[in-house]
């Protein structure tokens, strides 16, 4: 899980208590979350500003149904650079920008919940491009006999995961289940990964103090946008 929805279970003490620096969750990587798109109706790689650009690339867009990574992309795209992200997010009037450009994108959204969503959009070429983990858009890459989804990499958005073991576990499968969890982790710090340029870090810190009411601005404002 990310780090918010690591804090939310910790205070609602929904997991076990660990040694670790997250108290019950333990580090478990990271994951990118890129711009993807349908190679078969785009034969050149957009970039976010392309993302918001119907006029020009027609079409259905995929993203992430939440403000955490949501309002970042959208500030990405309207030509915020990454290291300026929160800074803008951290006053009325970043969020009000925010808030403002992805009005102009609404009518053409397709959300998507999990990674399991994103995949699906992909599958079934229900947007012309989408924001999705570097993990789902990889076996698209890879297909010669169907159209393909290409990766764009710059701006992408690096996300630190976090492995937790549910309260409803016994403490004997809890010491077996970190003892694995150790093995997996060992395992990813040796695997390559892709080159990732101008990265955006989501700031967990960030997410932690402003989270909550961003998120309840974010729901508010879909319910105001979305027909009855």
């Amino acid at each position: 899980m990310n780090g918010s929805q690591l804090e939310t279970g910790c205070l609602q003490h929904w997991f076990h208590s660990l040694e670790s620096p997250a108290d019950c969750g333990m580090p478990a990587g990271t994951q990118t979350l890129a711009l993807a798109w349908d190679r078969s109706r785009l034969t050149t790689a957009p970039d976010w500003q392309d993302f918001w650009d119907i006029a020009r690339h027609p079409g259905r867009r995929g993203l992430y149904f939440g403000a955490r990574t949501t309002l970042e992309i959208t500030l990405l795209a309207d030509g915020v650079a990454p290291e300026s992200v929160y800074t803008l997010l951290s006053s009325p009037s970043g969020v009000e920008r925010a808030f403002h450009k992805l009005d102009l994108l609404r009518p053409y959204i397709i959300w998507w919940r999990t990674p399991s969503d994103a995949h699906h959009i992909m599958q079934q070429r229900s947007a012309l491009m989408t924001s999705a983990p570097l993990e789902e858009i990889t076996p698209f890459s890879h297909v010669k006999t169907e159209p393909t989804f290409g990766t764009q990499m710059n701006h992408s958005l690096k996300i630190s995961l976090f492995w937790a073991i549910p309260q409803n576990v016994s403490n004997d499968a809890e010491k077996n289940i970190i003892n694995t969890i150790k093995t997996i982790d060992h395992f990813e710090k040796n695997t390559p990964t892709a080159t990732v340029q101008n990265t955006l870090n989501v700031d967990d810190a960030f997410w932690k103090e402003n989270g909550p009411a961003l998120e309840k601005r974010f729901l508010n404002w879909f319910s105001r946008n979305t027909p009855q």
